[in-house]
């Protein structure tokens, strides 16, 4: 598991993330395709993490761009991928986290699955509350309503 994502363990059992985190998955050259044949189409939680870049926080540095849930992993990534690629230079302030998506080298996917009756909401948030405990912010490309 990449060392950013070591957040992850204080809320999922060390084995789970270890055995179950998918990715990463590189996108680079806005490979988009490559990307979608290898996502699952179940509910889990997604990260995009920088390739190149870290972001600094109150507490330290993380790569970590976004956190995100969704019901079916593979529509909601490919949401993000094409307004990725239609977002125009005047938006980007507005949809900043497509703007660190988009910085040199490229970004990876990292996806955790739901399991049984676990609700992705619940992950997702606990996930973005053990970010915030590890470095004291959410990451750069969740807004406020994001958390909880």
């Amino acid at each position: 598991m990449k060392r950013s994502l070591s957040f992850l363990k204080n809320y999922i059992d060390k084995e789970r993330v270890k055995t179950n985190i998918k990715g990463p998955i590189s996108v680079i050259n806005n490979d988009y395709n490559f990307v979608l044949d290898n996502i699952e189409s179940k509910s889990g939680i997604y990260i995009f993490v920088s390739k190149k870049h870290k972001f600094v926080y109150p507490k330290g540095n993380s790569s970590v761009i976004y956190i995100g849930k969704a019901s079916n992993l593979k529509r909601r990534i490919k949401e993000h991928l094409n307004n990725l690629s239609k977002v125009s230079p005047k938006e980007f302030w507005v949809y900043n986290r497509y703007n660190y998506m988009k910085m040199e080298g490229g970004f990876e996917i990292y996806y955790l699955t739901t399991i049984k009756n676990e609700n992705p909401k619940y992950m997702e948030s606990r996930a973005i509350e053990d970010f915030y405990d590890s470095f004291f912010a959410i990451p750069v490309g969740n807004g406020a309503f994001s958390f909880r």
